[in-house]
C-alpha cells in the first residue's frame, strides 16, 4: 500500500478524486469493528492508500461520491476551457 507515509484523510482523497488524480477505488471490509468498511484507492501513478474503518453507511457514501468523481465529475473539473467559453462581465462598468 503506497509508501506508508500517509495516512489521508476523506477529504484529501476527495481532493485528489476531484482533480482527477485517482484511476480507482474499492471497498474492503474491516476487520475490526466487524462490518465497518474502508476505501481503497488507487491513483494514476499506482499508489494504493486505504482511509480508516467507518460506519458502513458512510463508507458507501463515500464510494459512490468518489466513483462519480472518477467516472466524470473530475473530468469536468480538470477540464480546460477557452477565453471564449468563460462568462464575461465586467464589474468596473456602473
Amino acid at each position: 500500500m503506497g509508501k506508508g507515509l500517509w495516512n489521508p484523510k476523506i477529504i484529501e482523497l476527495e481532493g485528489m478524486a476531484m482533480t482527477g488524480q485517482l484511476s480507482n477505488i474499492v471497498l474492503v471490509d474491516c476487520d475490526r469493528p466487524k462490518g465497518w468498511k474502508k476505501l481503497r484507492v488507487t491513483t494514476l501513478d499506482g499508489e494504493e492508500y486505504e482511509t480508516n474503518c467507518m460506519e458502513p453507511d458512510a463508507a458507501k457514501r463515500n464510494f459512490m461520491v468518489f466513483t462519480l468523481y472518477i467516472r466524470k465529475w473530475g473530468k469536468d473539473v480538470v477540464k480546460e476551457y477557452s477565453e471564449e467559453d468563460l462568462p464575461t462581465s465586467n464589474f468596473d462598468e456602473e
